[in-house]
C-alpha cells in the first residue's frame, strides 16, 4: 500500500499525520511525505535582477531544506518505523501539484487536513480538501481536529448500506490493523416513512378512510421487512470485518449524511468511514452528496472509498 500525507503545517495537516498513528499498513507499505510550497509571482517578476535572483535561489534551497527537516521530525514521531518513508517538496498550487503526484505514483491513499493555513481560500468550496475529495484517483482520508490520543484505540464508524459501496470500505480497511481495543460501530440508516405519499396514493386510487388505513399497514410491513433484511445484511457485514473486538450493529432512521453525523458525535468516532458511489462529471460536483456532506459537518476524520471500475482500483 503506497500512502501519501500532504502537509503545510497547519493544525488540521498535523492532525492528517496523527489520525493514523498507531495503525498498522500491510507489509512492505510506502509512506509519501508531501508539503507544496505556493509561488510568488510577485518576486519571481523581480528575477531578472541577478544579484535578487541569487539571494531568491538561496532563500528557496534554505526554505526546501526547512521543509524537508520538518517534515521527517513529523514521520519519525507519528508513523510506524516498519514503514518506509520519503518526502517530496514541490512548488506551485497545492491541489493541482497533489493531485500530479497521486497520479503519477498510483496511490493507495491520500491523506490530509480539512483546512490550510491562507485566509479566507481555506472555508470556500474548492478548497484543496475539496477538490482532492472530488478528483483524487484513489482513497482519501479528510482529517480534522488535533489527532486523537496515540494512548487508546480507536472508534471507527463504519456506515452502511448493503450496497458494493459497503463491500468496497470494508475491503479496504481489512488491510489496515488498528490499535489494540479499537471499536468498529457498523451503522445503518434507513429512510423514513413519508407518510405524504402515501396519502397521496389513497386519493389517486380513490380508496375509502379503511382504505387508508390498510395502505398504511402494508407500508409499515414493509418496512419493517425491510428493516430485518438490513439487520441480515450488518450481521453479514460483521463476520467480513477482520477487526474481530468491540463490534456492534447500530440502525437508525432517518436521512444519512444527517444521521452518520449524529452517529459520530453520539460514539465520540475518531474516524468515519464511508462508500462512494465514485460519480464522475457534473453527477460527482453537485453539493449534496452523502459522503461529501458527510466530510464538511462531521466532527471527526473521514474516510471515503470507492472504486474506479475503469482499473478496478480502490479509490474514492
Amino acid at each position: 500500500m503506497k500512502i501519501l500525507w500532504s502537509v503545510d503545517f497547519s493544525r488540521d495537516s498535523k492532525a492528517a499525520i496523527r489520525c493514523l498513528s498507531g495503525v498498522d499498513f500491510p507489509k512492505g507499505s510506502e509512506g509519501l511525505l508531501l508539503h507544496v510550497i505556493s509561488k510568488n509571482e510577485e518576486l519571481r517578476r523581480l528575477g531578472h535582477i541577478s544579484d535578487f535572483a541569487i539571494n531568491l535561489s538561496q532563500l528557496q534551497q534554505k526554505t526546501i531544506e526547512r521543509v524537508h527537516r520538518n517534515l521527517k521530525k513529523l514521520a519519525d514521531r507519528f508513523l510506524p518505523s516498519t514503514l518506509s518513508r520519503s518526502i517530496l517538496v514541490r512548488e506551485g498550487n497545492p491541489g493541482k501539484e497533489i493531485l500530479t503526484v497521486l497520479n503519477k505514483e498510483h496511490l493507495d491513499l491520500a491523506v490530509l487536513g480539512t483546512r490550510g493555513v491562507t485566509g479566507i481560500n481555506r472555508f470556500l468550496l474548492g478548497s484543496v480538501s475539496d477538490w482532492i475529495l472530488q478528483e483524487a484517483p484513489c482513497p482519501v482520508l479528510i482529517a480534522r481536529g488535533a489527532g486523537r490520543k496515540e494512548k487508546r484505540g480507536m472508534r471507527i464508524v463504519l456506515a452502511t448500506d448493503g450496497s458494493s459501496k459497503t463491500e468496497i470500505a470494508v475491503e479496504f480497511i481489512n488491510q489496515l490493523s488498528f490499535p489494540p481495543n479499537s471499536e468498529i460501530v457498523l451503522f445503518h440508516v434507513i429512510e423514513p416513512i413519508d407518510y405524504t405519499i402515501v396519502q397521496d396514493d389513497y386519493r389517486t386510487l380513490g380508496l375509502g378512510p379503511s382504505g387508508l388505513q390498510e395502505l398504511q399497514k402494508l407500508v409499515k410491513e414493509v418496512h419493517g421487512r425491510r428493516k430485518k433484511s438490513q439487520e441480515s445484511l450488518l450481521k453479514q457485514t460483521k463476520k467480513s470485518l477482520t477487526l474481530r473486538k468491540g463490534k456492534v450493529e447500530h440502525i437508525a432512521v432517518g436521512y444519512a449524511a444527517e444521521e452518520i453525523v449524529k452517529a459520530a458525535y453520539r460514539f465520540r468516532a475518531d474516524l468515519v468511514v464511508i462508500g462512494s458511489r465514485g460519480l464522475t462529471g457534473v453527477k460527482r460536483t453537485l453539493l449534496g452528496s452523502v459522503s461529501s456532506r458527510v466530510v464538511r459537518h462531521a466532527p471527526c476524520s473521514v474516510l471515503v472509498v470507492r472504486k474506479n471500475e475503469k482499473s478496478k482500483r480502490v479509490r474514492i
